[in-house]
């Protein structure tokens, strides 16, 4: 029996496993995410395990963000300061045998105006995500036309679709949950991991202008993991992209200088270090959350 039958018999169990989940993500902890859900899908052992695996995240990748790139240097007034990118199913999808059901993707362009983008932390844009009411920039999206296109999720996301396990009910007090339900639990992680995978390479490779961070979920669809993109550290510049007049260096008095206390640099995490956490964390009822639509773009 694989571990996690026995850790999602009870809700509690399976909620603080998720819970790790979520901030490993949130983090940007990918590689030790993947490590850990790549050994726990391998002792699964079953038909879709093995298609995640092959499903590897180079596979997966972006389209159109040379549009998106040239759109923010080109749209006029206050620069494009926060981008928001999430991954959604058809509402209407049809569940006929052999329908392939590709992911379509959601974009939203913000300026400073709304949220200060440019001097937020990895924090406190996940924290945004996470409000009760949305977050600030909810609603504030600029008027922008680019179509981006995730290719490579098709044969997972449609193989989940199609899942006959997607539910587990624990009314009788079962001493373990169903293999095929953990089989479900599992590949939509590596769904997302391979969506974030994408995200993260594509932001590495081909930067967005002024480093502009991409906050990247998805949109009623399991498990809602969140992470940030292509993130810097220190203010990214907000500044409109015309100034007139001449511009003068100016000399600062010292008191006016704000030096950053160097941070304990600290060793990569592993997947042997996401299990061990997985197997000691005190398991806590999962709070239950507005959808990611609702948190990220503002709109039910």
């Amino acid at each position: 029996m694989h571990e996690l039958q026995s850790q999602f018999a009870a809700q509690e169990g399976e909620a603080a496993w998720t819970a790790v989940m979520h901030e490993h993500f949130n983090a940007g902890q990918l590689d030790e995410a993947q490590e850990y859900l790549a050994a726990q899908l391998a002792a699964l052992d079953t038909e879709l395990a093995t298609r995640c695996l092959i499903d590897e995240p180079d596979r997966v990748k972006i389209t159109g963000w040379d549009e998106l790139c040239e759109a923010i240097e080109l749209h006029e007034g206050d620069r494009i300061t926060g981008v928001t990118l999430a991954i959604a199913n058809e509402t209407d999808r049809a569940f006929e045998k052999g329908q392939v059901h590709h992911p379509y993707m959601m974009l939203g362009l913000y300026t400073d105006e709304p949220f200060a983008f440019s001097h937020a932390t990895r924090g406190a844009l996940v924290e945004q995500t996470a409000a009760e009411e949305g977050p600030a920039w909810a609603g504030y999206d600029e008027d922008i036309e680019v179509f981006l296109e995730c290719e490579g999720l098709d044969a997972i996301n449609t193989a989940l679709v199609h899942h006959k396990e997607r539910h587990f009910f624990r009314d009788d007090a079962p001493d373990h949950a169903p293999r095929r339900y953990v089989e479900y639990v599992l590949a939509c992680w590596w769904r997302a991991l391979l969506f974030h995978r994408a995200v993260e390479r594509i932001c590495k490779d081909k930067p967005l202008p002024n480093h502009v961070p991409v906050i990247a979920g998805m949109v009623d669809m399991r498990p809602d993991a969140v992470a940030v993109h292509g993130l810097v550290d220190g203010d990214r510049t907000a500044a409109p992209k015309q100034v007139e007049g001449p511009q003068m260096a100016e000399m600062l008095p010292e008191s006016m200088i704000t030096r950053r206390e160097v941070e304990e640099v600290k060793e990569p995490p592993t997947g042997t270090n996401l299990r061990r956490r997985i197997s000691e964390t005190v398991q806590e009822e999962e709070p239950k959350k507005k959808g990611l639509l609702a948190r990220i773009f503002g709109r039910g």
